[in-house]
């Protein structure tokens, strides 16, 4: 797939660093908050075999091409996350689970632009838990499960840590191009069949969605950020089912302006390419020109920061925008529409 190839891991974690300086043989160790909390962090093993159960192989079938790749089971009840480039919306999949047995599935949303997929699995499951890249740290240590190359291979466990943040890639869809987001860059080996894994942290919370790696180099691999799958796991778990809302808007944000022009000034906000003249943004107020800043209040840096809120929403809910023209800023509240 162009320079990238896409992908799917985890990365397999090492144990932690000793905090404890040198003590005298004869003093007794002090008792802080810190020791008590690194005392009572679960032993690597034991957190990899708690988690894999939560791992699942997805094998795919379409027009007499066999595809796998890998998925993270996010509730009890059976909700999935993968990659949009592991299971469409509507295709037809079937789960390998950890103990072999295996289950006929289907994905029942995906968006490409975020490459991510949500399969609804019959059952009741052991899920793992979300957690958030806003407390992430470039340094720490992560932990990958997945499906690399072939079932042969199911819940292989790679290890490595948190490489970089907020990287943006400019990747390829299509005959367009597309740019993904405020990605985790990690060191984990990554091979075709891990795309859809979850990347999670040493207290095994899902941090990422391993999603694409550099071709022509090893150890640079990227994974979607959880947290903007967690509004939509949170609409399906509550409503049993999610609409995409949207604003009918085209943006750049300042880091994809500078991949078009590196003397761009733009330094944040959202800038308005274009507006759909039948969608919701265009009705409210907004023109081509426009910037972005807020949405309910939240800074907007990144389509990432709009989409976050954007997904937090219903259908038929009002979204606050703040924006900027020319030297005037005030707030235009569209209502959002179902993505076409």
């Amino acid at each position: 797939m162009g320079l990238l190839a896409v992908l799917c891991a985890l990365a397999a974690l090492f144990a932690c660093a000793n905090e404890e300086g040198p003590q005298a043989q004869d003093s007794p160790p002090p008792v802080t908050v810190a020791r008590q909390n690194a005392a009572a962090e679960e032993a690597l093993p034991d957190m990899i075999e708690r988690l894999s159960p939560s791992v699942v192989g997805v094998a795919t079938k379409q027009d007499g091409q066999q595809g796998i790749g890998s998925g993270v089971i996010v509730s009890t009840n059976g909700y999935i996350l993968t990659n949009h480039h592991v299971a469409a919306q509507g295709a037809n999949v079937t789960l390998i689970f950890s103990d072999g047995s295996k289950q006929l599935a289907k994905a029942v949303w995906s968006n490409q632009a975020l490459d991510l997929a949500i399969i609804k699995a019959e059952g009741t499951f052991p899920a793992a838990k979300m957690g958030s890249v806003e407390s992430t740290r470039v340094g720490e240590e992560v932990v990958a499960i997945g499906t690399p190359l072939a079932l042969q291979f199911q819940h292989t466990v790679t290890g490595g840590i948190v490489s970089a943040l907020n990287r943006t890639l400019q990747v390829p869809s299509g005959r367009s191009t597309a740019f993904m987001e405020q990605l985790i860059q990690t060191d984990a080996a990554i091979n075709p069949g891990n795309s859809g894994g979850p990347l999670l942290n040493r207290e095994g919370e899902i941090i990422g969605i391993i999603t694409v790696r550099v071709e022509e180099a090893a150890g640079i691999g990227f994974a979607i950020p959880i947290d903007i799958a967690r509004p939509i796991v949170e609409h399906f778990i509550a409503d049993g089912e999610y609409v995409t809302p949207q604003l009918g808007v085209y943006l750049f944000d300042s880091e994809i302006a500078r991949y078009y022009d590196a003397n761009s000034a733009m330094e944040t906000g959202l800038y308005v390419i274009d507006v759909d003249e039948t969608g919701p943004a265009y009705e409210a107020g907004l023109r081509k020109g426009d910037i972005i800043l807020t949405a309910d209040g939240r800074p907007c840096r990144t389509l990432l920061d709009l989409r976050y809120m954007l997904f937090s929403h219903k259908v038929g809910q009002q979204l606050s925008l703040g924006v900027q023209r020319g030297g005037e800023q005030f707030v235009l509240t569209p209502e959002l529409q179902a993505a076409r």
